[in-house]
């Protein structure tokens, strides 16, 4: 049985893209490939054999904040329940959450846990936006997609462009906008870099400034001018903040 390594599974508030304030039920992952220099979960960060060993942190039900330590790795029979005693009764449907770390990395779960799964919760994907394989094949079992692009000025890491390019297409069968962390040394060469990227394969897509928060953050001036510039190439560009940590919620 394929099971999953995971740092966190708790509800609240989604604070990031157009989807800000709808709760939602978090599916944090460990492990990722990357190492953003603006990262702020670096606790799913982990080698293998301490990801393995650590505990998973899991909400205890919708209506008290405690958690309990849950063995990892956790099987997908194990995480529906998890997921299921925090979720909202109510005529709505939930939305779950898939983040990171990076999700995609573990892809033989997902598919192992998905196609049952998204039955019962609408299956909402924060990713790096490179894995583009994995995209591919676990799409139809996905519905909403946040893709970082990842600018190299801002990340302090190398150009993805190619694999993030492959990423939009295989996305392409979900509901997909792009985010972009802005901070400080984000050069404008990158940002047009990347609309011009998602112009490419679809001028409708809505495309997410986000100022990178504490001793990286951007001015407001300079974000205006961004998004003003970027406008020239997309449809619709908002610049939006990390709302759960405007509202101190986890």
């Amino acid at each position: 049985m394929e099971k999953a390594i995971l740092e966190e599974v708790f509800a609240s508030i989604q604070g990031e893209g157009p989807a800000v304030g709808q709760r939602q039920i978090f599916v944090r992952f460990r492990g990722c490939d990357l190492r953003c220099r603006y990262c702020d979960t670096p606790e799913a960060v982990k080698s293998t054999g301490e990801a393995r060993e650590s505990p998973c942190r899991a909400q205890v039900s919708s209506g008290s904040l405690v958690r309990e330590e849950v063995p990892n790795p956790i099987g997908p029979a194990e995480l529906t329940r998890l997921c299921d005693r925090i979720a909202v009764d109510g005529p709505g449907r939930p939305v779950a959450s898939l983040t990171g770390g990076e999700p995609l990395l573990q892809a033989a779960f997902l598919h192992a846990w998905l196609p049952a799964v998204r039955q019962r919760y609408g299956i909402y994907l924060e990713t790096s936006g490179v894995h583009h394989g994995a995209m591919k094949t676990l799409a139809p079992f996905i519905d909403v997609v946040s893709m970082d692009i990842k600018l190299p000025s801002a990340t302090g890491q190398m150009p993805r462009w190619d694999d993030h390019g492959r990423f939009i297409a295989a996305a392409s069968g979900c509901r997909l906008f792009v985010k972009v962390v802005v901070t400080r040394d984000t050069t404008p060469e990158d940002l047009r870099t990347a609309a011009m990227l998602v112009a490419e394969h679809d001028r409708s897509v809505p495309f997410i400034i986000q100022p990178a928060s504490g001793p990286l953050a951007p001015d407001g001036a300079s974000l205006l001018l961004r998004q003003s510039e970027m406008l020239k190439l997309l449809e619709e560009v908002r610049v939006i903040p990390q709302a759960h940590k405007l509202l101190l919620v986890p």
